[in-house]
């Protein structure tokens, strides 16, 4: 009988572990099909839309190296822009204060429309930052300090062509729920 007990100790933990890695490998799916989601979208506008580097001249973004927290962009039918709001900050620090964690989520505003691109009962995502990439042929937005770059040809700070970097991290639903299937990706795409 105690042999067939721990025999039975033994199955149910190793049972326990194969749901939870079961689980997890689930979270992952999930959250890398809406990180996926989230770059197609971005990229259908990307290749439509342009950089609105005037917004960025107001704003005065060389001194932050190109970073911004908003994505402006603009064509001939209109102007779109892409912003995280909600709770941004670490999940780690806001679960210890609160006991949850809701994370931010992505929208995109044309005019008065503001939707959300993320789906909150699979994903959270952290701030999402875009590194605004100058370019040549718009030297007129560009400061003395990038100005130089691209007269030397250095296309690693100043490309022929409009560009940006998407970054944010983004983690399973139940983060902070159960430690054992915590999944968090880090997302970093070039548009």
């Amino acid at each position: 009988m105690a042999i067939l007990g721990i025999l039975f100790v033994l199955l149910l933990r190793t049972y326990n572990r194969i749901a939870t890695m079961v689980f997890r490998t689930q979270q992952e799916k999930e959250v890398a099909q809406e990180i996926l989601q989230i770059s197609q979208i971005i990229q259908n506008y990307s290749d439509t839309y342009t950089i609105d580097y005037p917004k960025y001249l107001t704003m005065n973004l060389a001194n932050n190296k190109w970073i911004t927290d908003v994505l402006y962009l603009s064509w001939q039918d209109g102007q779109i822009s892409f912003f995280t709001s909600g709770t941004c900050v670490e999940p780690v620090n806001e679960f210890v204060l609160t006991g949850a964690w809701s994370g931010c989520s992505l929208y995109m505003g044309s005019g008065d429309k503001i939707i959300e691109l993320i789906n909150s009962k699979k994903i959270a995502i952290s701030k999402v930052i875009f590194k605004i990439i100058p370019f040549a042929s718009q030297e007129q937005y560009l400061d003395s300090n990038f100005t130089w770059l691209c007269a030397e040809g250095d296309y690693l700070h100043c490309f022929n062509t409009p560009g940006f970097r998407m970054i944010f991290k983004a983690y399973s639903a139940n983060y902070g729920k159960q430690w054992s299937t915590h999944v968090t990706i880090p997302f970093q795409q070039f548009f």
